[in-house]
């Protein structure tokens, strides 16, 4: 299997879990999987810097330093990105959706009512970075 499966499977796993969590946390006033649905969405956001800096999205391999010096790259090499160049912005979007479910779980073990405000961020976050992805696979 390729490693840029994993890149793209695991997190709409995580999404997927997470989501589904918050909804029925939210709908049946349970408050133990509203924890479920945050904490996984901070091991996303954990996967994702675990990603980018373990150098899965590095492009040493597509251009060398000295053509992008040099300006010695065409249109062509630009419209031809790879897929992991093309999902990088959904993982900067994954970290910012761990970053935002950290706070929504604070206020939601303190039961402040804000908590829903970050765990509706946090998932609409992630959801963008679900679709970068989804978008990316299709071209």
């Amino acid at each position: 299997m390729d490693q840029n499966t994993f890149l793209y499977t695991i997190p709409q796993w995580f999404i997927f879990a997470s989501v589904v969590a918050l909804a029925y946390g939210w709908i049946e006033k349970k408050k133990m999987f509203n924890y479920i649905g945050l904490a996984i969405l901070v091991i996303l956001g954990l996967y994702a810097l675990y990603a980018i800096v373990q150098g899965y999205f590095i492009f040493h391999n597509y251009l060398s330093p000295e053509e992008f010096v040099n300006n010695e790259f065409e249109d062509e090499i630009i419209e031809e990105m790879p897929l992991v160049g093309k999902i990088l912005p959904a993982y900067w979007l994954f970290m910012a959706s761990g970053l935002l479910a950290i706070p929504g779980l604070f206020l939601e073990w303190k039961k402040k009512k804000h908590s829903r405000t970050f765990m509706i961020i946090a998932a609409l976050v992630a959801l963008s970075g679900f679709f970068m992805i989804v978008t990316a696979l299709k071209a």
